[in-house]
């Protein structure tokens, strides 16, 4: 009888502690679901090679202005047609303003290895597809070439005249 009991202890200890483990672990509300806890923590703005990139692209100020990590519900709306607003719900790499943030001259996506995967690619030809949309040159950079500093700003003042002659 003694060993039973010792037994059955164990059984309630063993079970109250799954039960304080699994609160810790997930927030289930007394749901029959069990929910992991959201957990946040901060990023950074830009990996390395962005930075780098956007470090050769500050050298377009004080004639322009280079935001990086732009949203493109910022500087794009839906006329029509507000079902699926949150095809704009993605981040471009750059963008490059007039020198007083008034006009949008120009796109740029500096793409890595991961954009060959399949999922990338839907969501490039998405963008490619809004920004040919909306009137707003989009230019692709590769991180596979050396992408040198002067090459990198003539290519980019290149499509910035090209814009400004189609108007």
């Amino acid at each position: 009888m003694y060993t039973f009991l010792i037994l059955i202890a164990t059984l309630i200890i063993i079970r109250a502690l799954t039960n304080l483990i699994d609160n810790l672990l997930y927030n289930n509300n007394f749901n029959d679901e069990k929910k992991l806890k959201t957990i946040y923590k901060k990023k950074r703005f830009m990996t390395d090679t962005e930075y780098e990139f956007y470090n050769k692209l500050k050298n377009l100020e004080p004639e322009y202005k280079v935001i990086p990590q732009l949203n493109l519900a910022s500087i794009i709306s839906k006329e029509n047609n507000n079902k699926y607003y949150t095809d704009l719900f993605r981040n471009i790499d750059f963008a490059i303003f007039d020198n007083n943030l008034r006009n949008i001259l120009l796109l740029i996506e500096l793409n890595d290895g991961t954009h060959q995967l399949k999922q990338r690619k839907v969501r490039d030809a998405k963008v490619n597809k809004i920004c040919n949309a909306s009137g707003i040159p989009l230019i692709y950079f590769y991180t596979k070439y050396p992408n040198e500093k002067e090459y990198v700003i003539n290519r980019i003042k290149d499509a910035i005249n090209k814009t400004k002659e189609k108007i």
